[in-house]
């Protein structure tokens, strides 16, 4: 059942032109910064700018309202809508990815396989945390009502290297970065996305069998 709503979910708005929009921008992304990873980042970014879009789709369509009749329980939704944004994810890495490799070979760089792991699972973290940070709020209310949250992982993460650099904090805190071993660092990452996952599945589980459709 839950395999079925992911399929459904996915055909209601993975394809419309806002979505094809935002990976648009990650190969944009890709191709006019040479930085390694860069593309890699903006792909998380984009994911969690994307959370929002479903929930857009359901009001905008009444789609609410059918989940409500149909026979699904609202775990299987929650679930099922968590796995469509990670399915969204992976597919914005592997394009980030293809077009990282691509512009490396136009340009003769070497890319380092360690550095683009490390950035890969720095941003399944990021896609983790800001499942925690948005699922539970629009499941409970909605996106009418809390489409300010869309924003609010960009606008964190803009204000903490804001603040780094203000405090002249980015080079302290670099080098404690580098002082923790690739692998720990990766398992670290991968383990905070998959956890942040499954916070935001099950507080949104139960937020959203409270609230009335």
């Amino acid at each position: 059942m839950i395999a079925a709503f992911v399929r459904f979910d996915l055909m209601s708005w993975f394809l419309r032109r806002q979505a094809l929009l935002v990976l648009a921008f990650v190969v944009l992304i890709g191709v006019l910064l040479p930085v390694p990873g860069m593309a890699i980042m903006t792909a998380a970014l984009a994911t969690s700018l994307m959370i929002s879009t479903p929930f857009l789709g359901d009001e905008r369509g009444r789609l609410d309202v059918l989940y409500g009749v149909l026979p699904i329980s609202r775990s299987t939704v929650v679930v099922g809508r968590v796995l469509s944004i990670v399915v969204y994810y992976l597919a914005a890495a592997a394009l980030a990815t293809a077009v990282t490799l691509v512009m490396a070979t136009v340009r003769g760089s070497v890319l380092d396989a360690g550095l683009l792991l490390t950035v890969h699972a720095a941003a399944f973290a990021f896609v983790g945390v800001t499942a925690v940070l948005q699922f539970p709020v629009f499941f409970r209310i909605g996106y009418t009502r809390g489409r300010l949250m869309s924003y609010a992982p960009a606008l964190v993460t803009v204000g903490v290297l804001w603040l780094l650099q203000a405090t002249e904090s980015t080079d302290a805190v670099a080098s404690a970065a580098a002082g923790i071993s690739p692998p720990v660092v990766v398992g670290g990452c991968v383990a905070l996305g998959v956890v942040g996952l499954i916070v935001a599945a099950a507080v949104s589980s139960r937020l959203y069998r409270t609230r009335e459709i």
